[in-house]
């Protein structure tokens, strides 16, 4: 059986010699093909890693084992394995027995966001759900998720029940459905963000209706107070001269986000979670990702190229110089941990954009 796909994007076109070394690692790649496994007999944290005859269970979580992006295995292991004993043999953390016969399915994994719960988590709801899995499950869900609208709203289109956690209640499973994560932070197995994508446009339209929506949109962060573009109010302005129009998604629930992303023609905005929402635009349509320059040149990946790719988006990054803090560059160590406080730093830094180049751009784009 076929375990990986090959996978090659194409070099976006608006990038100079230069720009085009930061890509160059990542145009050809192995994308492993989940698998939905039946385990027995398993210990799972509250925050979704799965352990199993005292190893982690591989497909529970990102980036366990290999050489790309960073590695966390041995980390997330030693975690697991020190809850599990706790649990098993102590009482300083709290636990529950899932017993058997009754099958429970596990979606959720370590890292939690928006964009994880859109593009990995509800994948493997999708993936149970076309193999017939809801039928005799119990979905796992802790405690917490019913405070997340995107959560539990997303979740009702699914017809499947629920067995509530507590809140950071760690869990022993007789019988337990895990559907595979993908192997990596930054990578998309294109077949189900595709089946995914199809079968939440497919809902929003069913509940979102009458509404008008912009062709061209610019998300702004300003709400999140981090990540934010600097000259903000000078880009809207430049960028209304061409129909985009500023969106919060913050103020929209997930139907109203998906059904304005299947409606738009050209998308703008910062690397974010919110960014994920490129997977609902209709193929061929448009997204400029702005991005930290200097940012890229250490450790980024360019997730939102690998998404626009295995949904068929035209993408084009636009990159942009970091707004350097005074107060938090002195923060920046001075010893052989810098480089790792300056990704840090750079990561959720500001950025300023230079207005005439980017407007330069949508004149030959548009």
């Amino acid at each position: 059986m076929k375990t990986y796909q090959n996978i090659q994007i194409p070099y976006p076109e608006n990038i100079s010699a230069e720009e085009k070394r930061l890509f160059e690692p990542y145009v050809r790649a192995k994308v492993r093909i989940p698998r939905i496994k039946n385990l027995k007999n398993v210990f799972v944290t509250h925050q979704g890693l799965v352990l199993k005859n005292g190893l982690l269970v591989g497909g529970c979580a990102f980036n366990l084992r290999g050489n790309l992006d960073n590695t966390f295995y041995y980390q997330f292991w030693k975690d697991t394995l020190e809850k599990y004993l706790v649990c098993r043999w102590g009482k300083s953390l709290p636990s529950v027995h899932l017993k058997g016969p009754q099958q429970y399915l596990l979606i959720h994994s370590k890292w939690f966001n928006y964009a994880f719960w859109i593009n990995a988590f509800l994948p493997r709801l999708l993936m149970a759900e076309q193999s017939g899995y809801l039928k005799n499950t119990k979905l796992i869900v802790p405690e917490n998720w019913k405070n997340i609208p995107y959560v539990w709203d997303s979740l009702k289109a699914f017809d499947v029940d629920f067995e509530v956690i507590p809140s950071d209640h760690h869990i022993f499973v007789d019988r337990l459905i895990m559907p595979e994560t993908r192997q990596w932070t930054a990578s998309f197995y294109p077949p189900l963000i595709k089946d995914i994508s199809a079968r939440l446009i497919q809902e929003a339209q069913t509940r979102i209706r009458n509404k008008t929506f912009p062709k061209k949109i610019y998300l702004t962060r300003a709400k999140r107070k981090i990540r934010t573009v600097e000259n903000e109010e000078e880009l809207i302005c430049g960028l209304g001269k061409y129909g985009f129009e500023p969106v919060i998604f913050e103020d929209l629930s997930i139907w109203e986000q998906i059904a304005m992303m299947n409606n738009a023609d050209f998308f703008i905005s910062i690397h974010g979670a919110g960014f994920s929402n490129i997977m609902f635009m209709k193929n061929n349509a448009s997204v400029i990702e702005l991005i930290n320059k200097k940012y890229a040149s250490l450790e980024y990946t360019f997730p939102f190229w690998k998404l626009s790719d295995a949904v068929m988006l035209k993408y084009y990054p636009f990159f942009c110089e970091p707004v350097l803090n005074e107060s938090q560059l002195l923060s920046i160590g001075s010893s052989t941990k810098q480089n790792n406080d300056e990704k840090k730093f750079l990561v959720n830094s500001n950025v300023k954009v230079d207005i005439e180049k980017i407007l330069t751009l949508l004149k030959n784009l548009l």
